[in-house]
């Protein structure tokens, strides 16, 4: 019950905090493909 208030008033302060995980999401795999490839030039 506890946790669920919590989440409940960070969705009213934090209204677009899904659009700022997608954000980190495809920001650390673009992060993480872009090493990877920067890597292989070195191989």
């Amino acid at each position: 019950m506890k946790q669920e208030h919590v989440s409940a008033e960070q969705e009213r302060e934090y209204p677009h905090w899904q659009r700022v995980y997608l954000i980190v999401i495809v920001y650390t795999v673009v992060l993480i493909v872009g090493l990877w490839a920067f890597s292989r030039l070195f191989q």
